[in-house]
């Protein structure tokens, strides 16, 4: 069987960890959103004013199969990824309510340093990943709850070139309705989670249509002062198989589940955090780990 590799560096905070093979795996890029990208406190958009968040990532795994197993290119090599990204947020949330909810918008831009290894090829690619952008953020709060919604989009924005065994554009956009919920009580306790629903086009280049999937993030913190330490992580799943030219590919149905460690330091107007996740299954994606970095200033 003939495996075509391309790896998306998509937009939403650097989402490049999954390839794909057509006639073989799940996807024919990766994510467009950085799984397990949000956490401590997802669903607590802050006041009206403007934010600037900054992301690092850095994964690193191997491409497995249906069965969990890595797939075995011929003469038994598998497939590698190294990459890293980094990623600019702009938010702004106003004053304005809609329903006794704040409005607000972000705009998310990405860059990236992939590396892909398939037996004795391999590829680096370098640069502008896709852009995301939610021009209508809601947002509301209570005592001990928080709940935020929205519709991010994505732009295929990034380089993309069919055949190239990474790529970090998808050449395809992405609608996304989410919604993001916290609790956390008068004695730190928390619990966050995201909730969203990732529709993609049609990737023109290679008429490969990419199935609908339902992916979370969550996290179980105890928060104190300044501090606040937990595990958490993310959940996906494909809904439907993909196709290639209106037909269904077999064996395409992408889960991933992974769990970590997660920490966050606050000093007066700053945050910062910091997460490991572990990847404990996979099945027809890239099954490794992730190390999360994030950085909010309040202006």
């Amino acid at each position: 069987m003939r495996y075509h590799f391309n790896l998306i560096g998509a937009a939403a905070l650097g989402g490049l960890v999954a390839l794909g093979a057509s006639q073989a795996l799940a996807k024919e890029g990766g994510d467009q959103y950085p799984q397990g990208g949000e956490g401590f406190m997802a669903g607590a958009v802050p006041p009206p004013g403007f934010y600037f968040l900054g992301y690092g990532i850095d994964y690193r795994g191997d491409l497995v199969g249906n069965n969990g197993d890595k797939v075995a290119l011929p003469g038994g090599s598998s497939v590698s990824i190294r990459a890293d990204a980094v990623a600019a947020r702009a938010l702004y949330v106003s004053d304005f309510q809609v329903l006794g909810g704040n409005w607000g918008a972000h705009l998310i831009v990405p860059l990236f340093d992939v590396r892909v290894e398939a037996g004795s090829a391999s590829q680096r690619k370098t640069g502008l990943g896709d852009i995301t952008f939610n021009p209508a953020i809601m947002s509301w709060h209570w005592k001990d709850w928080h709940l935020a919604t929205g519709l991010d989009i994505t732009a295929p924005s990034g380089r993309y070139d069919a055949g190239d065994l990474a790529n970090i554009g998808a050449n395809y956009w992405s609608f996304e309705p989410l919604a993001a919920v916290t609790y956390r009580n008068e004695d730190g306790w928390e619990a966050s989670t995201k909730l969203m629903y990732n529709i993609k086009t049609e990737n023109t280049a290679t008429n490969y249509q990419s199935g609908d999937e339902f992916h979370m993030d969550y996290a179980l913190v105890k928060n104190f002062e300044d501090w606040s330490i937990g595990m958490g992580g993310y959940f996906v799943h494909q809904i439907q198989r993909d196709e290639v030219n209106g037909v269904e590919v077999a064996d395409s149905i992408r889960r991933t589940f992974a769990i970590g460690p997660q920490i966050q330091y606050r000093y007066q107007n700053m945050a910062f955090s910091a997460k490991w996740q572990n990847e404990v299954y996979s099945r027809n994606t890239f099954d490794g780990n992730r190390f999360n970095l994030k950085f909010i200033y309040a202006f």
